[in-house]
């Protein structure tokens, strides 16, 4: 589920509410705008919500409510969702929203559907090598940077990180492993997989918030690597002999989807997306 699918989901719940006088009748108009939900902290110890979002501060002045007030209303009318599992409320209002895990994994078919334009610019495509000469080669270079790598060597990290997935990508397809609409990826609920699943739904929304920062936009491609590099699940059969299984084509078609998003965020960035380093 995308930060858009959830802003869609609270204006209806709050609309809702509105209906029935558990919020005031201005909460029709749905919430403020601009983004607010956001991935909640990686680093935090014991994650268990998916996103958080203040929305319940920011609005809530102009309900005329406070922040806690107004978040018990939206959190027990999304809880009533059934694409939500629950949504925890702070004393502040904050609001910590877990997905049901077939609504976080639903990000997947997203991306592959949409390969050639997720998290790129309108109009942006993804260059073809053969038809599409790269610029840095015509530039002056140190001599030990290779020119397709591009120019940034704070992008290195995300480069390996994309090169490793499609390396994991390779071999589990040697293996046998397919994408099939059968795997139950709804079964990837590891805590690496459920960062990783948020922070594809999120991406769009992150480069676009900091289009014309390009050092927050390198951040978000390199912390994208970063998830990506921490997921160790295996996605091919470990020992000869053991048979294929729906979570390893599940996971494939993770990795496929984040060397996707991967190989999109450097091409926004004007990098290079090697296959193999």
């Amino acid at each position: 589920m995308t930060p858009e699918a959830l802003r869609r989901l609270l204006e209806q719940v709050a609309a809702a509410a509105a209906r029935v006088g558990e919020l005031p009748d201005e909460a029709e108009a749905g919430p403020p705008a601009g983004p607010i939900f956001r991935p909640v902290d990686a680093r935090s110890s014991g994650v268990v919500a998916d996103w958080v979002t203040p929305v319940a501060q920011r609005w809530a002045p102009e309900l005329d409510l406070e922040p806690v007030e107004l978040g018990r209303v939206l959190a027990h009318r999304l809880a009533d969702d059934p694409a939500i599992t629950a949504v925890e409320v702070a004393p502040t209002g904050l609001l910590s929203i877990t997905l049901a895990d077939p609504e976080r994994s639903a990000i997947i078919d997203e991306v592959l559907e949409r390969e050639e334009t997720y998290g790129l610019l309108p109009g942006q495509r993804v260059p073809d090598p053969q038809l599409d000469p790269d610029p840095a080669l015509e530039r002056d270079r140190p001599d030990d940077l290779p020119a397709w790598l591009g120019d940034d060597p704070s992008l290195r990290p995300a480069q390996l990180a994309h090169a490793r997935l499609h390396r994991l990508i390779r071999t589990a397809r040697a293996a046998g492993v397919q994408i099939r609409p059968t795997d139950r990826r709804e079964e990837l609920g590891h805590v690496a997989e459920r960062l990783l699943l948020v922070a594809l739904a999120d991406f769009p929304q992150r480069m676009d918030r900091h289009e014309g920062d390009p050092v927050q936009q390198v951040r978000a491609v390199t912390e994208l690597g970063a998830l990506a590099d921490g997921w160790t699940q295996p996605i091919r059969p470990r020992t000869m002999g053991e048979h294929t299984r729906g979570i390893h084509g599940a996971r494939l078609a993770l990795a496929t989807a984040t060397a996707i998003v991967l190989r999109n965020g450097l091409t926004r960035l004007g990098a290079a997306a090697p296959e193999r380093m």
